[in-house]
């Protein structure tokens, strides 16, 4: 079954058409990469995927369940990680472990689960600190933890680095690796153009609203005449700079 299916996803703010008419699939193993400049809507993609922003038109099924007709089942397989992470700011580290166990009802055994993964995130120090007096790297890394902890089958991370060190960022990689592996699909936006070769299997990228190219690496470098082994980072200027210098 495929993680991810979007069909004409349509989100405007006044008279800004933020996202314009998108369509694409993600399949289960499979994570896609989201690029695109500073504007192109990716933001506000993620969250019509996520049901945290209406659409004005499209349709959004995750797991075959749709995040507006049937929004119960299709986030409880959805783990979203944001990009400016905003924790329960009275609540600890292993707190918010805790309340993801409960309101997801998390087999026995995720108290051994919860222990390992702060250990690896460098949460385990801080068990007894409030959110609010954590660094925003740490309050990431609570974000990252609570989706750890309940192993989604979907997966949507925003600019999932920012802020965090480069323990942190192996202990991410990993985990998307694995959650691949185990059959979770999902989507990883971000401008770390690296972080997308490295972890995932297609990359679209977004620009005026719009996917202007999807595609394997291989795909998108035949699309630019690329020489084998040209970097994300060429195609997706060679890309982007040709749609702006297309005449209107």
């Amino acid at each position: 079954m495929d993680a991810i299916i979007a069909r004409g996803v349509r989100k405007r703010f006044g008279k800004l058409q933020a996202v314009d008419s998108v369509s694409l699939d993600v399949h289960g193993g499979e994570i896609l990469g989201l690029a695109g400049p500073n504007g192109a809507g990716k933001t506000t993609l993620l969250r019509c995927l996520c049901g945290l922003l209406r659409m004005d038109e499209g349709q959004v099924l995750l797991e075959g369940h749709d995040i507006v007709a049937d929004p119960i089942p299709a986030r409880q397989a959805l783990a979203f990680i944001p990009e400016v992470p905003y924790p329960f700011p009275s609540l600890t580290p292993s707190e918010h472990l805790t309340f993801v166990a409960r309101a997801y009802a998390l087999n026995d055994g995720w108290q051994s689960r919860a222990e390992r993964i702060l250990a690896e995130l460098d949460l385990d120090e801080k068990l007894n600190s409030l959110a609010m007096e954590l660094s925003k790297g740490q309050k990431q890394k609570i974000h990252l933890a609570m989706a750890m902890i309940r192993q989604p089958t979907v997966i949507v991370l925003d600019e999932p680095l920012i802020g965090i060190d480069p323990k942190g960022a192996r202990t991410l990689k990993e985990w998307i690796r694995e959650r691949a592996r185990a059959g979770a699909g999902g989507i990883v936006s971000s401008h770390s153009l690296s972080l997308i070769e490295e972890v995932c299997d297609r990359v679209a990228i977004m620009d005026h609203a719009r996917i202007s190219a999807l595609g394997t690496m291989e795909d998108l470098r035949l699309r630019v005449a690329a020489e084998r082994g040209t970097s994300l980072e060429d195609i997706f200027l060679r890309i982007t700079e040709a749609e702006h210098h297309e005449p209107t």
